[in-house]
């Protein structure tokens, strides 16, 4: 089970559209009152009973959906054992009088979902009956079939301008699958739909361009009037309109339908722009419910391409017998794409759960993943993997992303440093660092890895088939494990500011405590820049901890590096303790920027350091000496 971002295409129908309705039932008051549930198959009879429909709230995953659901299920959890149901179930309304209803525009409008990524193969089919009787609906045509495509809601549309004049059922049979999950119903409206009404459920956008790039806007448009769409005038206003009339479209009554705005979006500045998009007309005449003909969308555009990473966090555990299968996605994504690619484990009910990460990231299928907190639950296969990397790597981002720090015994220091190459008025950014570990082991039973791969009787996977259904924990080397979250997993307020400037750069300094039980050589640091609006992780970038520094207290020789931030000279003053030192300034990926030695330097010493000419960001000021290394972070602006 899952909590989805609704795909473009299955949004909510719009309640209290104009025409007459005959019947609703959104299922918001918990109850069947007037359906009749029916079941034509052997699956046992539990509590509740998940062989007939039943209702429940389904709203924290589906908020649309609101307090109450129709649901049947394929798969439960029965008894504490996982459970294939074989459903043959019949959901049949009461009776609905259409003696006085006219044809034109008769429709029958419903939702349905499924709410498993992995699992999505409900089938279903909907009759229209003037018997109740399960044994002649069953003989009848259904008037709409389908297995769901994917999980998440759709909206369907169904023409009942053959049943004008008499009084019907609807029945919503669920069969022909099993062992998936759930199949939810919703919104079930039976109405007169006017002429010309067009949807606009979503559209679609570039968020952040390159200036001087053409961006296009495309918009997902449901006909929910009875006349087929044949021209639209669409308008995207950021201060000016862009208004164009677009011809030779043929949208059927209940289709959707991609429409691309002919005019590009495209700026030559740096700027944040907020469009608004308009249907103003449909099959040129008014439509008929303007409400649902609005949309808005964001672009920023940059001055610069910042490097993209992708990061994909796995939901797994030590109980699924499926979750080898993440294991072996994560390792050949961490092999093959090592500059781009970020992977975390994020364990659920073992014994390397993180309780905070487990719960914020809502993974409720396992495996299942969220990608870039971008795309929440889905599911989990090397190839799923490489198809999220290939969408995601070359997207154009509003800021690059940074950590340098120091290491002292068990004691962490990481400054988090994001630098924006765009400006917004009113952002709502945060920072955070998430630490992740290889190579973890450990003795428990809880260590144990139940693997459904092994046998081979499930496929090749990454040598699992050739271990035990239980591997014992002698056996695993568990790595990319979630262990903590610096921040939090929404980040940490206030560590970037509202209004940002284009090439503004902005630090943050995270402390953390290595655990006795982990192993700092075996650590990374994961740091995160997350976009508050939508929850997605902006860019991000991984080094391992052992890169800050072993030991490094710079106090033994007094070191200090200033002015820091630093524009032209970086100064470096440390106490001289006999010997040669070399004072150099390296990037993040270790090019020397600049050098100076000082030779038998004994007592307080300066070092003068030309930064004038370096791009701004983040450095390392190291001195050397044959005692030791020292380092610090500067900022260069």
């Amino acid at each position: 089970m899952k909590k989805t971002i609704l795909p473009v295409f299955a949004l909510l129908l719009a309640q209290g559209a104009i025409g007459q309705t005959h019947f609703s039932d959104d299922f918001n008051d918990g109850n069947l009152t007037g359906w009749t549930s029916v079941d034509n198959d052997a699956d046992p009879t539990t509590s509740p009973n998940y062989d007939l429909w039943y209702t429940a709230n389904f709203s924290s995953y589906f908020a649309a959906n609101g307090a109450g659901s129709a649901v049947s299920r394929s798969w439960a959890s029965i008894n504490g054992a996982s459970t294939a149901l074989h459903p043959n179930n019949f959901l049949i309304s009461p009776a609905i009088n259409l003696t006085a209803a006219s044809a034109t525009g008769l429709s029958l409008q419903f939702k349905t979902g499924s709410i498993e990524a992995a699992f999505p193969d409900e089938h279903y089919a909907v009759y229209v009956t003037t018997s109740a009787d399960p044994a002649v609906i069953i003989t009848t045509t259904p008037v709409f079939e389908e297995t769901l495509p994917s999980d998440g809601m759709f909206a369907h549309l169904v023409n009942m301008s053959a049943y004008a004049g008499q009084t019907v059922y609807i029945t919503f049979r669920h069969f022909n699958t099993v062992d998936m999950n759930t199949l939810l119903l919703d919104d079930v409206f039976v109405k007169n739909l006017p002429a010309n009404d067009a949807f606009v459920l979503s559209s679609t956008l570039n968020r952040y361009s390159a200036v001087s790039t053409n961006n296009t806007l495309t918009m997902s448009v449901r006909n929910d009037g009875s006349s087929a769409i044949t021209s639209m005038e669409v308008n995207w206003n950021d201060g000016a309109d862009h208004t164009q009339t677009i011809s030779g479209l043929n949208i059927a009554p209940g289709a959707i339908a991609t429409v691309t705005h002919p005019t590009p979006v495209n700026y030559a500045t740096i700027t944040e722009k907020l469009l608004n998009i308009t249907i103003s007309q449909v099959n040129a005449a008014a439509d008929a419910t303007p409400s649902n003909n609005t949309g808005t969308e964001k672009i920023n555009t940059v001055s610069a391409l910042a490097d993209k990473k992708v990061v994909i966090e796995e939901g797994t555990g030590t109980w699924c017998g499926w979750c080898p299968r993440g294991a072996v996605a994560m390792n050949y994504m961490t092999t093959t794409y090592p500059d781009d690619f970020i992977g975390i484990a994020v364990h659920n009910d073992d014994p390397m759960t993180v309780t905070e990460y487990d719960a914020a990231a809502a993974l409720t299928g396992y495996p299942g993943a969220n990608i870039d907190r971008a795309l929440l639950n889905q599911g989990v296969s090397q190839a799923a993997f490489v198809s999220y990397y290939n969408a995601r790597k070359d997207l154009v981002v509003p800021a690059s992303i940074s950590a340098t720090g120091t290491v002292s015994g068990s004691n962490i220091t990481i400054d988090v440093t994001t630098k924006f190459f765009t400006s917004f008025a009113a952002g709502n950014f945060r920072l955070a660092a998430i630490i992740t570990e290889d190579d973890v082991t450990g003795t428990g039973t809880g260590y144990n890895q139940t693997n459904y791969y092994a046998g081979g009787g499930n496929g090749a996977m990454g040598g699992y088939e050739s271990l035990p259904s239980s591997v014992p924990a002698a056996q695993m080397v568990y790595d990319h494990v979630g262990r903590a979250l610096l921040g939090g997993y929404a980040g940490q307020a206030g560590s970037v500011p509202a209004a940002i400037t284009d090439g503004q750069t902005v630090n943050y300094t995270f402390n953390y405590t290595v655990p006795a039980t982990s192993t700092i050589a075996d650590m990374h640091i994961v740091a995160v820049l997350i976009d508050q609006e939508t929850g997605e992780i902006v860019n991000a970038h991984e080094i391992e901890m052992a890169e800050l520094g072993i030991s490094n207290n710079a106090s033994v020789i007094g070191m200090q590096v200033y002015p820091n931030p630093a524009t032209d000279v970086v100064n470096v003053k440390f106490e001289g303790q006999g010997g040669n030192y070399t004072v150099v300034i390296t990037d993040l990926s270790g090019r020397q920027m600049a050098t100076s030695s000082v030779s038998n330097a004994t007592g307080a010493q300066t070092v003068a350091l030309d930064v004038n000419g370096l791009a701004g960001g983040n450095y390392l000021v190291t001195i050397a000496t044959e005692g030791g290394s020292y380092t610090q972070q500067v900022v260069v602006r």
